[in-house]
């Protein structure tokens, strides 16, 4: 008889993976093995956060963009900031949204995600900035970013149910025995214990990132390297204003994660979707080197 927990633990290793439907699976293994905790992070991302439950939200839905107002001569136009806090304050957002929501900003945008600001935060950004008139403002999000949250719920779900699968926690059909159910009490609920860095070690930034079933060597110093190769590269590459902007934001993403030395299964999703971008907007040549790199390193 088949085993639920193997069952999720393969459908969130698949490339087309839905999300949705795992977390729905995996809703009702927390149910039945009482794991009310974790099940409650199951249930923000299949139902969102509200207002009430900002506190509650996970570190990897905190998002940066680019914040730019609307000129009605010109479109949207950058803003650009001298107080490094107050641009920290406007372009950081954590994202509440359903996954969902997310999924379907993600699929059906084509280009980056605009986000609105309250209108008495809008005057007072007119404020900051001397505007001549008042005007709207958005954050611009890249679609990368959205899909960097999903991938985040999909590693924690293979990450919880590796950790299930280690306690002899793998159920029979849909159920779970006594034994099963107590050995449940052992696993971490706290949505933090699956994911974020875990580092041993510091060899010329070098790094081993340890956890079960998991000790990848991986070094963040080479691949900041290779940002500065890909940054380099673009300069020559024959692409539109709009789509150096795009890539722009992206190799900031990357180099953010990288410099914060998330799991390398974090870095690579992040220079996957700025390969995929590059090679779509026709930056080849920068698109290859990210590639030649995820071959050689292996990750």
């Amino acid at each position: 008889m088949s085993s639920i927990v193997l069952d999720l633990q393969q459908e969130v290793l698949k490339p087309e993976c839905d999300v949705l439907n795992a977390l729905r699976k995996a809703h009702l293994i927390a149910s039945k093995l009482k794991l009310k905790e974790f099940d409650k992070w199951i249930m923000h991302e299949l139902n969102g956060y509200s207002v009430k439950e900002q506190d509650k939200i996970p570190e990897y839905r905190k998002v940066n963009g680019k914040l730019k107002a609307w000129n009605p001569y010109r479109g949207w136009t950058s803003v650009i900031f001298q107080d490094s806090k107050m641009q920290s304050l406007l372009c950081t957002k954590y994202l509440g949204s359903s996954i969902g929501e997310i999924l379907e900003l993600y699929n059906n945008s084509d280009g980056p995600v605009q986000m609105s600001y309250p209108v008495d935060i809008e005057r007072k950004i007119d404020e900051m900035c001397s505007a001549p008139f008042p005007t709207n403002y958005s954050l611009h999000i890249s679609t990368h970013v959205l899909k960097s949250i999903v991938d985040q719920v999909q590693n924690c779900l293979l990450e919880w149910t590796i950790k299930l699968e280690n306690e002899g926690i793998l159920g029979e059909g849909m159920r779970f025995n006594k034994d099963e159910t107590n050995l449940a009490k052992k696993v971490p609920q706290t949505i933090y214990n699956y994911y974020g860095t875990v580092v041993n070690g510091d060899i010329q930034q070098s790094q081993v990132v340890s956890g079960d079933h998991n000790n990848i060597s991986f070094n963040y110093q080479q691949t900041e390297n290779l940002i500065q190769k890909i940054k380099e590269a673009i300069q020559n590459e024959q692409i539109s204003d709009e789509d150096r902007e795009t890539a722009d934001e992206l190799i900031t993403d990357a180099e953010s994660k990288i410099i914060n030395q998330k799991k390398p299964a974090i870095i690579k999703a992040a220079l996957n979707g700025l390969k995929d971008f590059l090679i779509g907007a026709g930056a080849n040549i920068a698109g290859a080197l990210i590639m030649q790199y995820l071959q050689q390193q292996g990750i």
